[in-house]
Order: structure tokens, then sequence, then C-alpha cells
């Protein structure tokens, strides 16, 4: 798995919104400026976090982005799998790509059991956690 802009500034957005106190919504506009990110793309990307079920959105003045779940009820997979992101460390582990060495392949089965760590660690990194920092155990 390489780590696209798209992933990096979702979970950055993401984090943001979680750190609003009291759920007060977030606007595009602000994460963009704070992180000095192109602000479509960050309202691309906020658009397909709430068409996903993620974030919210409210219109108006005080308008912006909010979390639908509690921030330690949203894990950083979810956020990635939203932003349709592949998780596989290895191309051959995903259901659209065939290898020709599936069949005798000897680091598949290792491949396989690392990736799922992987999904576990992300599953269990919750945006609270990024955002108290606690993920730093």
């Amino acid at each position: 798995m390489a780590v696209t802009k798209k992933a990096s500034y979702g979970l950055i957005a993401a984090v943001e919104i979680a750190r609003s106190p009291a759920n007060a919504p977030v606007s595009a506009a602000a994460i963009a400026d704070r992180y000095s990110l192109p602000l479509p793309f960050v309202e691309k990307i906020l658009r397909q976090l709430r068409l996903r079920g993620v974030v919210r959105s409210k219109q108006g003045r005080y308008g912006g982005y909010s979390l639908c779940a509690n921030a330690e009820d949203v894990s950083v997979r979810h956020v990635l799998e939203a932003l349709d992101e592949n998780l596989d460390l290895v191309s051959c582990l995903g259901s659209q790509v065939t290898c020709d060495l599936d069949a005798v392949c000897p680091t598949k089965r290792t491949w396989g059991r690392i990736n799922q760590r992987f999904l576990d660690l992300l599953g269990s990194l919750s945006l609270k956690d990024l955002a108290d920092g606690s993920e730093q155990e």
C-alpha cells in the first residue's frame, strides 16, 4: 500500500474534525488553510467522506463538517476505506489482481498474515487516538 495524497489529506481532515470541541462543524477552508492544502481537493475528499457516511455537512455561515459518529468509534481503516484506498500491502492480495505464481508462491501466505495484522492495526486506531496523540504508544 502506498499512502496517497488523498488518503493522507483525508485522514488529516478527519482528525481535524475529530478535534473540534463539542463536534462543532469545521469548514473545508479552515482545514485547507491550517495545513496549506489545496481547498478544491479537501472539498472533494470531504464530499466523498460525506457520501460514505463518515462526516455530515451543515450549510450556512456557521456550517462545515462534523463526524457522524463519536471519534472513538471511527477507525483509521474506516476512513481510508471510505476514500476507496487500496489497503493491501502487495497487489496479489487484492481480488482484482491475478498472479502467475499464485498457486506456487512461497510468500503469499506470509504477506497475507502481515496484511491482516496491518488491517487490524488500522482498525484498532480511532480518530480520537490520532486527535489525542495516543497512537504513539
